[in-house]
Order: C-alpha cells, then structure tokens, then sequence
C-alpha cells in the first residue's frame, strides 16, 4: 500500500504521553503513515528537558521515519505580520505544524497532539472522507464547542456541522459573547468587533487530530497564497481559527468527524485538559507517571532509558541554561551602557 500520510506532532513536553500517542496511532493506522514530524520547541514545560529523544530512542528498532525538526522561534503563532511570515521561513516555520506541512511529500498530513491514545483508524476513515470528496481542504473535529456560546453548551444555535448555517450578523454575535462570558470571551469579542464574525472566533479544525490536503494548502496558504498559516491564532484565541476562518470564507471545504469515536484526549489526566498540565506541574508530573506506568504494562518495551538519553537531555538543559545566561548578560550589558 502507497503511504499516503505524514504525521506532525509538537514536542512540549510530555515524552510518555507522546509515546502512547504514536505508539497506539501506529498499532491502527501504521498503513497509511509515511514519516513523523516531531517538532521539538526551544521551552519546555516544568523543565521536562530532552523529550524529543526519549521518543525517537523508544523507537529506534521501529522502521517507522522520524524528522526532527527545532524551530527558531518558540511557539510563534501571531498571524499579523503576514510579510514576515511570507519572506522569513525560519519565522514561518515556527508556527506549529508548519515545517512538516510545507516539507512534506505525501498528498495529506495529520496534524496531532501529543497527548492522544487511539483505539480506532482515525486516519483511515478521514482518507476515505477525502476519497468521497476530493475538494476537501481538511476533515477532523470543527469547531470547540465547549468555549462557543452558539453551542449545544449554551445558546443551542449551532453545532459541528451546522455551523454553515447559523450565520449571525455582527451585532447578534456580540451579544451572543457577551450574554455567556465563555472561556475567552473578551478576545473573541476583539476578533467580532474587528469585523471577522463568521466563522464565530472559537471555530476552527481542531489540531487534536486533523488530515490536512496539502496541494490545497500550499496553493491557498502562506507563503505562496494570501492565507495565514494554520498554526497561527488571533492574539490569545486557539490554534488555526485565522487559517480556518480565512478559508471557509474563500470557499474551501470542511468535513466534521467526532474524535471521540476514535481516540481519548489526556488519557492520563482526570479533566481530559491537555492543557491543565502545562500550568500545574503536579498533575503534569502524575499525568506522565500514569503515561510511563501504562507503557510499561501495555507494551513489549517498557520505557526505560540508558546514557544516551540522558546525555542529550542534560545537553539540553545546558544548552538552554546557556542561552538564558547570554541573553541576560546582554540585557545587562545594555543597561550599563545606556546609564553611561
């Protein structure tokens, strides 16, 4: 079977985690997978230091391909500076998923967490979507409902896949935000406010998992087309609502999958919040502890690491204590200089 699919996932911390992730994505869909984009950022949460090598050692005897990859920049998703992000690739391609989704070889590829555990094709199903529709731009989870007053959750106007048709003017949006004070209700009020009201400001094709066409996205996106990368978001709003609204607005197609159907998203984590984990280190540490555990008792080989893991990640961490150091002595050095 041709490989039809790459894989991106974002190293931020969590190395257990994005274990399970991969691992159980390869027990149901290693058929269709190509290579695995593992993006490694400059920070770390909870000084969690040389993730990227835990995964890649734990599977060294797998024949699955990693491409590492260490963005310039840590997390850079402000969509504004449009020339920039056109002429700079280093700044570009720091935006998450950008690397894999512009060096990719292969017609599709998923972006993900690194927080998932599988028990389902999700991807297989998603090719058969875009078999059915060959003018998809996308198919995944639309949408995050939880954080959208129009949702089921509050005004019960809108869903996944009827948010085609519930289109409120500006004024009707405005007070929709401001009756339900969602989650980020004050910056979607920003995004309303500055006329970009439909899609509503928390929709997007979530990156928890998504299958991406990428002759599409390379015609429609930056730095060839006029859209803004999908790893970018409205200062402060999610992940991909600039690329998803720009988009859906240009014409392009969407198709909605429950991701429920198909995986758990932090598994280890009571809340089901991938990102609760990154502002509290208890449960961050507790939720790789119960990630290793499971590893350990799932799987042939357990995730035990010898002195080449360590060294990398010790190299790491001074790496990135070095870095603080130099730019600390600058920022001092400049203000000697300006007191002269």
């Amino acid at each position: 079977m041709t490989k039809r699919v790459d894989v991106a996932v974002i190293i931020y911390g969590k190395p257990y985690n994005a274990i399970v992730s991969i691992k159980s994505l390869l027990e149901h869909s290693r058929q269709h997978i190509g290579k695995i984009y593992l993006t490694y950022e400059g920070r770390q949460p909870h000084d969690d230091w040389g993730g990227v090598h835990k995964v890649v050692d734990y599977f060294k005897s797998d024949p699955i391909q990693f491409v590492v990859h260490r963005p310039w920049h840590f997390l850079t998703s402000n969509p504004n500076d449009v020339e920039r992000a056109r002429t700079d690739a280093r700044y570009r391609q720091s935006m998450m998923f950008q690397y894999a989704l512009e060096k990719s070889d292969k017609p599709y590829v998923c972006v993900m967490h690194n927080d998932l555990r599988y028990h389902g094709d999700m991807i297989g199903d998603m090719l058969a979507q875009f078999e059915q529709r060959p003018e998809l731009a996308g198919v995944g989870s639309i949408g995050q409902c939880w954080s959208c007053p129009a949702s089921h959750a509050y005004a019960k106007r809108c869903t996944s896949t009827t948010m085609h048709q519930y289109v409120p003017d500006k004024q009707e949006a405005l007070d929709l935000h401001r009756e339900y004070k969602t989650l980020r209700y004050e910056i979607d009020l920003k995004v309303i406010e500055s006329g970009r009201v439909h899609p509503l400001p928390e929709c997007r094709l979530n990156e928890y998992c998504a299958l991406i066409n990428i002759d599409t996205y390379r015609k429609s996106t930056l730095p060839v087309g006029p859209v803004r990368c999908y790893g970018s978001g409205w200062d402060g709003a999610d992940v991909a609502t600039p690329w998803f609204y720009e988009m859906f607005n240009r014409g392009y197609k969407f198709q909605h999958m429950v991701l429920e159907d198909y995986l758990t998203h932090a598994p280890f984590e009571e809340s089901g919040s991938g990102t609760i984990t990154y502002n509290n280190a208890e449960r961050y540490w507790r939720s790789e502890k119960r990630a290793k555990e499971y590893i350990d008792a799932t799987y042939p080989k357990k995730a035990d690491f010898g002195f080449y893991v360590w060294f990398n990640i010790n190299l790491d961490a001074a790496r990135r204590r070095a870095w603080l150091l130099t730019i600390h002595s600058v920022g001092v050095a400049k203000r000697l200089v300006g007191r002269e």
